[in-house]
C-alpha cells in the first residue's frame, strides 16, 4: 500500500487505466481527486452554522470558530471549507437555492471554474503566459544590494540587455533608483537623469518588451514616450496619484506590487495579523482601483512583494502559499533572486546565492509563479523550461 501522488491528470489516467477503471468514469474520479482549502471570509454565525451543515451533506467539511455553533453575536469570521471538485460542485448547487448564501455560492463557483492560460496586455502586443517568463534586472544606480548587475555606462548596459534577450529573457527591467532594505529615496531629477542616456538605447536595441522599475509617475511617462511598455511600481500605484492615469492613457502594462511601509522602513519588524490575507485583500484592492480607473483588468500583472517588509518566515510562507494569488486572476509576477532570505540564514553575500535563488525559482514555479524577475537570465531560464516541462 502507498499515497499515490497524483500530480496531473495524465498521470491519474494512466494509473485508472492499470487497474481497468472505464474510461467513462475519468471525469468523475478527476474531480474526486482535486481536493481545495479554501478559507471564506466575514461569515456570521448563522451563515457559518448552515454552510456548515450544507458542506457536511455534500461530502465537504467547514471549519468554524467554536462560538459560532452557539449563535454567537461577535464580530463576523471565518471558515476553512474542505471539499474535492466533486463535493464542491454539489456545495455550490445548494448554496445557490438559498439567496442569501447565494453570494458565497458565486464566489465558490469563480475558484472552482478552470482557468487557462492568462493575457498581459501592454503597449503594441499581448503577451501569453504559457509558459514561465524571465524577466532580467538592470540596475542603473549604485545602490542595489547585488553588485552584479549594476550598471552606470551606456555602452556596458545596452550590451547586457542584448545578452539577457539571446540568453532567454522575455522582458528586460531597468531601475535607476534602488529598492533595498533601508534605502533613501532618489529625486525625479536624478532618476530621470540616470535613465535619459541609457533607456532610449535599450528600447532600441531590444527586440523583447522593456520595463522600467519606478513608483513616479513622471518618470514612467518619460519612459515610455521613449519605448518602455511596462512599468513595474512597487508601490501598487500607491505613491504616486498620477500614476493610474497614466496607465490608463498609455495601455501600458503595470506591475502591482504589494509593499508595508517604504523600502527605507520596510524591514524594521514588519509585522501582520494574516499575512496571506493582508497581501491578497491589498492586491485585489489595487486591482479594483486600476479597473475603476479605467485600466484593463488585462494590462495587469501582480506581485506579492517578497522582502518588501516581509519577515524571514513571511517569505517563506508566500512562497509555499503562491499558488493562493492565482484567485486574483491574474498572472503573478515574483522578485526572489539573490534576496536576503536565500542567503542570511547560512551566512551567504549576494555573490553566493546563486543556487538558493534557482532552487527557489523552481519551487515558485510548480506553486504558481507566471513571471520570474532575476539577475541571472540563463541559468533561470533552463530551471524554468525544465520545470514547466514536468509539471505545466
Amino acid at each position: 500500500m502507498r499515497r499515490v501522488m497524483t500530480i496531473n491528470n495524465a498521470y491519474l489516467e494512466e494509473e485508472l487505466a492499470r487497474i481497468g477503471v472505464d474510461p467513462a468514469a475519468y471525469p468523475i474520479f478527476k474531480r474526486k481527486a482535486e481536493s481545495f482549502l479554501v478559507k471564506i471570509d466575514d461569515l456570521s454565525s448563522a451563515q457559518a452554522n448552515v454552510l456548515k451543515q450544507l458542506a457536511l451533506t455534500c461530502g465537504a467539511d467547514l471549519a468554524i470558530p467554536k462560538d459560532a455553533y452557539f449563535g454567537s453575536r461577535r464580530k463576523r469570521s471565518a471558515g476553512l471549507l474542505f471539499a474535492n471538485r466533486r463535493t464542491l460542485d454539489k456545495l455550490i448547487s445548494r448554496l445557490n437555492e438559498q439567496s442569501w448564501l447565494s453570494r458565497i455560492g458565486s464566489s465558490l463557483n469563480a475558484l472552482n471554474r478552470p482557468t487557462g492560460a492568462l493575457d498581459w496586455r501592454i503597449i503594441g502586443r499581448k503577451i501569453r503566459f504559457e509558459r514561465t517568463l524571465i524577466m532580467g534586472i538592470i540596475n542603473i544606480n549604485q545602490d542595489s544590494f547585488y553588485s552584479g548587475n549594476r550598471y552606470t555606462n551606456d555602452r556596458i548596459v545596452v550590451r547586457a540587455a542584448r545578452e539577457m534577450e539571446q540568453e532567454g529573457a522575455d522582458i528586460i527591467d531597468i531601475g535607476a533608483e534602488s529598492s533595498r532594505p533601508g534605502a533613501e529615496p532618489v529625486d525625479e531629477k536624478e532618476e530621470l537623469r540616470r535613465l535619459k542616456g541609457i533607456l532610449p538605447v535599450v528600447t532600441r536595441s531590444c527586440r523583447i518588451p522593456v520595463s522600467v522599475d519606478t513608483y513616479k509617475a513622471s518618470i514612467a511617462k518619460f519612459a515610455i514616450e521613449n519605448g518602455a511598455s511596462i512599468i513595474n511600481d512597487i508601490s501598487g500605484m500607491r505613491f504616486d496619484p498620477r500614476m493610474a492615469s497614466l496607465i490608463r492613457r498609455t495601455g501600458a502594462g503595470i506591475v502591482i506590487m504589494h509593499m508595508k511601509g517604504k523600502p527605507r522602513t520596510m524591514q524594521k519588524r514588519p509585522r501582520y495579523r494574516d499575512l496571506m490575507a493582508e497581501v491578497f485583500s491589498f492586491l485585489k484592492q489595487r486591482i479594483d482601483d486600476a479597473v475603476e480607473h479605467g485600466i484593463a483588468r488585462e494590462s495587469i500583472v501582480v506581485d506579492p512583494g517578497l522582502g518588501f517588509g516581509k519577515s524571514l518566515k513571511d517569505n517563506y510562507q508566500i512562497i509555499e502559499r503562491l499558488g493562493e494569488f492565482r484567485a486574483l486572476e491574474r498572472p503573478i509576477a515574483v522578485g526572489h533572486s539573490r534576496k536576503s532570505f536565500v542567503g542570511v540564514p547560512f551566512g551567504l553575500s549576494p555573490e553566493q546565492r546563486l543556487e538558493g535563488s534557482l532552487g527557489l525559482s523552481a519551487l515558485l514555479i510548480k506553486n504558481g509563479a507566471s513571471l520570474l524577475r532575476v539577475h541571472d537570465v540563463v541559468e533561470t531560464k533552463k530551471v524554468a523550461l525544465l520545470i514547466d516541462r514536468v509539471f505545466r
